[in-house]
């Protein structure tokens, strides 16, 4: 391997240390992450705790505790095998480099020596008389000096993969204390999972003679979610109908205007144009258009809308928190937060409309495009309908019971149910 070579692959020895410390930087900010939620799930539960011994919203909280610690600990098993490799490319890639220096070092005392013994022979004068003609002792000349360049060039880069070999050096013994800390770390962690299902069994126990009770619990909110879900899709049904009609009137107006400039019959012309306006998401506003390919393009980037909380409640079919065998259907997600939380709009759009349920309380519908945000559990709202609303901004007030302040989250797409969790920011 000629020195220039050995030189241009310094670089790339060093190149898996910058893409293995992005992956490093992408783990460690999803655990800080983590740590945050269960800052959060922890101070909900412990406000929880003041209002009521062992109520179904402490065995949610905690059921949430544990699944983002577990999720936790996954993040150390990873960030622990990751930082595994890494110590193992780096001894491969330190021997590599100390065979690769110790070549250099042969190479260079190889020119030293042909350098030393041949220095008179390297005289100009010498080159005049032994060469051909001016030109080839000009060559033979050049080639000398580049040689000369070259030897120079060679001790540099011995110095610089000596000083390469040393940082990967040190970057090795600093990682061995990372994964050591790691370790430590991830076995904390599983202990602390260990009490906090051992408090969870305790919780559990605390609630099972409440079987009954939480079964007709269960029985009621699914009585009321249905008339909930009934309720909006009648209302977005109705916002569907009135921009189908607001489209046909607009493409009416405008083959009459064609038609009379024309100087022709509009009978035909309305007619065929009935037959070919109805799509689902016509009659939006140029606004309200882009504001629903906004909404769209912003998937898993909307904002909470409350400032501070928890998951507790996921979307679609869920096994109970409490009960054996028995699901749970969410058309949302619920998420746990503090008492008096404000209640923000997700994105820019118009109130729809304010609804009551008695097991989700008060409502507000926010129109996106063909997008809708339907926000319940609060306990007073803000705004009414016909009102543009704009990010973040404070649509009402989330309710609390005796032992919970929790806000249920839809999203609709006209009349499809969405995952809200796929759409928040994570």
């Amino acid at each position: 391997m000629k020195w220039y070579t050995k030189i241009l692959s310094l670089p790339l020895l060093l190149l898996p240390l910058t893409l293995s410390a992005q992956d490093k930087l992408s783990l460690q900010k999803k655990y800080d992450q983590l740590q945050s939620e269960i800052k959060d799930a922890q101070d909900l539960l412990s406000q929880t705790r003041e209002k009521k011994n062992n109520s179904l919203s402490q065995v949610k909280l905690l059921n949430r505790k544990i699944n983002v610690r577990e999720e936790m600990i996954r993040n150390l098993s990873m960030q622990v095998q990751q930082t595994a490799i890494q110590i193992r490319e780096s001894s491969e890639k330190i021997t590599a480099m100390e065979a690769n220096l110790e070549s250099m070092r042969e190479d260079y005392a190889r020119m030293v020596y042909y350098a030393y013994v041949n220095d008179k022979e390297y005289e100009p004068i010498h080159f005049l008389f032994a060469s051909g003609s001016i030109n080839d002792a000009y060559t033979e000349i050049e080639y000398v000096r580049e040689y000369t360049t070259y030897r120079k060039q060679q001790a540099s880069a011995i110095k610089a993969a000596q000083a390469a070999l040393e940082l990967r050096i040190a970057e090795l013994e600093k990682d061995k204390v990372t994964k050591q800390n790691l370790l430590t770390e991830e076995q904390d962690q599983r202990n602390t999972l260990s009490k906090e299902k051992e408090e969870q069994d305790v919780t559990l126990q605390g609630l099972q003679g409440e079987e009954k009770k939480i079964l007709a619990q269960i029985d009621q909110k699914k009585k009321d979610a249905n008339a909930l879900n009934k309720q909006i899709q009648a209302i977005i049904a109705e916002e569907i109908r009135k921009e189908k009609e607001r489209a046909e009137a607009e493409a009416r107006k405008a083959a009459e205007k064609a038609a009379k400039e024309s100087g022709t019959s509009t009978t035909s012309t309305v007619k065929e144009e009935k037959k070919t306006t109805a799509p689902v998401n016509a009659g939006l506003t140029p606004e309200m258009a882009l504001i629903g390919q906004n909404f769209a393009s912003n998937k898993g980037r909307l904002p909470w809308p409350v400032e501070r909380g928890t998951i507790t409640g996921k979307f679609g079919t869920q096994p109970h928190a409490v009960l054996k065998n028995v699901t749970v259907e969410n058309n949302g997600i619920d998420i746990t937060t503090t008492a008096g939380a404000a209640v923000r709009c997700l994105f820019d759009g118009e109130v729809v409309n304010i609804i009551f349920n008695p097991s989700f309380q008060k409502g507000v519908i926010i129109k996106h495009g063909e997008y809708y945000t339907v926000y319940t559990g609060l306990t007073s709202v803000s705004v009414k309908a016909g009102d543009k609303v704009s990010t973040k901004q404070t649509i009402g007030t989330a309710y609390t019971d005796d032992d919970r302040t929790e806000v249920h989250l839809e999203i609709w797409k006209n009349t499809t149910l969405l995952d809200p969790a796929a759409w928040i920011s994570k």
